[in-house]
Parts: C-alpha cells; sequence; structure tokens
C-alpha cells in the first residue's frame, strides 16, 4: 500500500472518528438539558443533607477527579501524549537498529538516494610502491 493510499484511509478513519464524536456529544448535551429541565421540576432528592452521614462521605471531597475532572482529564492525556512520544521514539530507534536485517528496505532507501559510486578495490598486487595505482599503460605493473 502506497504511502498516500494510507493516508487516504487514515483521514477516512479520523473523520469517521470526529463524526462520531460530534454526535455523542450532541447526545450527551440533550440529555444534560433534558435531566437539568427535568430536575428544576423534582422536589428535592430523599439524600438532600443525609450523604454527609454515610461513614466515606468525608473521604469523596478529597478525590481531586470529584474536586477537579477537567485537570484529571488533562492530566491524563498530557501523560498519554508523552507516552505516544516514548513509544514513536523507541519504535524508531528498532526500526534503524534492525535496518540491516530488512533487505527490502536497503533497497527501498538506496533507489530513494542517489546511488553512491562503488569502490573499486584494487590488488594489493597492482599497485606501486609508492601505494598509489599505476597509471593504464604503465607496463612496469603488468
Amino acid at each position: 500500500m502506497t504511502a498516500t493510499a494510507t493516508e487516504h484511509v487514515q483521514e477516512q478513519v479520523l473523520g469517521a472518528v470526529r463524526k462520531g464524536q460530534e454526535m455523542t456529544l450532541d447526545a450527551i448535551k440533550k440529555v444534560v438539558e433534558t435531566v437539568s429541565a427535568a430536575q428544576a421540576k423534582l422536589p428535592a432528592a430523599p439524600f438532600d443533607g443525609k450523604l454527609r452521614t454515610l461513614p466515606f462521605a468525608g473521604k469523596l471531597a478529597e478525590l481531586p477527579s470529584l474536586r477537579q475532572p477537567e485537570a484529571v482529564v488533562s492530566s491524563a492525556f498530557d501523560f498519554l501524549g508523552q507516552f505516544l512520544t516514548d513509544q514513536r521514539k523507541f519504535a524508531d530507534e528498532v526500526f534503524k537498529a534492525t535496518a540491516a536485517l530488512r533487505p527490502a528496505a536497503n533497497t527501498a532507501t538506496a533507489t530513494d538516494a542517489e546511488p553512491a559510486e562503488p569502490e573499486s578495490v584494487e590488488p594489493e598486487s597492482a599497485r606501486s610502491e609508492t601505494g598509489t595505482k599505476p597509471a593504464e599503460g604503465d607496463s612496469a605493473a603488468q
């Protein structure tokens, strides 16, 4: 699958997820509106003032998620963002470390980059005493 086809599929998936999120949020807002309107018409709840008498009621207010749910959600997404960043870095390092084991990847990268000039290796006997290659027409080395 090419990169553009993959990107197209990813865009479609993200679009579907966003549409589902919009629909869910609209439904939640309608439920909240309905419950709020109905709650205003109902008599006071039978537990008003009695919740504090439960043994754990004093501890409920100490939970940060009950006092600041936005902060908990924000913290969770910050954590997940860092987690994904670290996972991406790890995956990149794994790909680099295993590059030699993937001949298909090696040939793909070789075609993407400019082809390198192969280094010619001359046998030791073809070199002169100075360590350089003899000239093309040099009969002494042949």
